[in-house]
């Protein structure tokens, strides 16, 4: 078995619970105490957390990989969390900017985003649609272990761990497929996206790293064009995975707390992208360019499973902050349903270990199941 080694990241900067099972991704599985096992890439990989720092091990690598590629495993993870970001100085500005923020950072430290691969996340996402986190992840599994190249694995004693395919690997995908192994309508969704990916000139996947460089609102844009991705995916996937560091995926869970706290001038009865941009708006207004690691914390503050950290009488105080009010001349908010693409505003209250982050977005009512 291979050694543990340091990530260099306290439980401040780190806490693998507050980030790696609130629906950001869906790769990892519990298989210890503080610990989890996923996969980061070609890797299988464990971290486990201690007072101190979280250690990792890289239990395997996929067919084919290099064996030299160890040096660059600390780097590679260092990369997948996010930790070039430190979380302890924009933490206190967001204190600053708010008091519920305050009040809430000490309970859940270490609620970290990920920068994930930008092909991995966002067929995740597009598997999401109006699905639970349990569904979710078993159709990533499904896609890995029969598109995806198998990791070897002589010293780990539990089921088989795949890399996420590849586009090329993907593109091996039908739509029959895929309906047959259970995705349902969202089979057309990925078949659609791997197409529309490979018609591009440069590449899907040189594209898709290409929108890293993009403004946030021309990465969301050209998401919000592949099938089956709407303005909530799109943000998931630029917050996830493309560095766009102020994106607010709104979903209902999202739209309430905006409501409560920070936005409570939309008045809509809908989930629009016209809500979905004011809502967003509002969090970038109280919490700035990184107003996304904001609603990360306070996403995961207000997740059920999560409610019997704090106190029942801190719960109970927290009355709505006053918000910034929105600025004059804003237009009002548009009542009118979103396309096939509207984020779905469904619960799946039978998922009972995470209130998921994702209520994505709903098919046409004629393509349900």
């Amino acid at each position: 078995m291979a050694p543990w080694r340091s990530l260099g990241a306290n439980g401040t900067e780190l806490r693998l619970k507050y980030t790696l099972e609130t629906g950001q991704t869906f790769r990892w599985r519990r298989t210890g105490e503080a610990e989890y096992t996923g996969v980061v890439g070609n890797r299988l990989v464990q971290v486990q957390q201690d007072e101190k720092d979280v250690r990792f091990r890289v239990l395997a690598r996929a067919c084919g990989s290099d064996g030299s590629q160890e040096k660059r495993d600390l780097d590679a993870l260092t990369d997948y969390f996010n930790l070039g970001i430190c979380m302890e100085p924009i933490g206190r500005e967001f204190a600053r900017a708010d008091e519920r923020f305050r009040k809430l950072q000490p309970f859940f430290p270490g609620a970290r985003l990920l920068r994930q691969d930008p092909l991995e996340c966002l067929m995740s996402f597009v598997c999401s649609s109006n699905n639970n986190i349990v569904r979710i992840q078993g159709m990533v599994e499904k896609l890995c272990a029969h598109f995806g190249t198998p990791i070897l694995q002589e010293d780990f004693r539990e089921e088989p761990y795949y890399a996420f395919p590849s586009l090329e690997q993907l593109t091996q995908a039908t739509e029959q497929q895929l309906r047959e192994l259970g995705f349902g309508y969202r089979a057309a969704f990925i078949t659609g996206t791997v197409r529309a990916l490979n018609e591009k000139e440069e590449g899907g996947q040189q594209w898709l790293q290409g929108l890293r460089e993009a403004e946030y609102r021309e990465a969301q844009q050209a998401l919000c064009a592949l099938p089956g991705v709407g303005m909530k995916v799109a943000a998931c996937v630029c917050l996830f995975s493309l560095d766009k560091h102020q994106a607010i995926p709104v979903d209902t869970h999202v739209w309430q707390l905006a409501k409560k706290y920070y936005a409570p001038q939309v008045k809509a009865k809908s989930l629009t992208p016209k809500v979905h941009a004011e809502v967003e708006q509002a969090f970038i207004e109280r919490f700035g360019a990184y107003a996304g690691w904001a609603h990360n914390t306070l996403f995961v503050a207000d997740l059920a499973k999560h409610k019997d950290v704090l106190a029942e009488a801190m719960r109970t105080s927290m009355e709505p902050s006053t918000p910034d009010v929105a600025k004059p001349g804003r237009a009002e908010l548009d009542a009118t349903p979103e396309s096939s693409k509207a984020d779905s505003v469904g619960l799946e209250a039978s998922h009972r270990s995470v209130k998921r982050r994702l209520e994505l977005e709903s098919p046409p009512v004629s393509s349900v199941e």
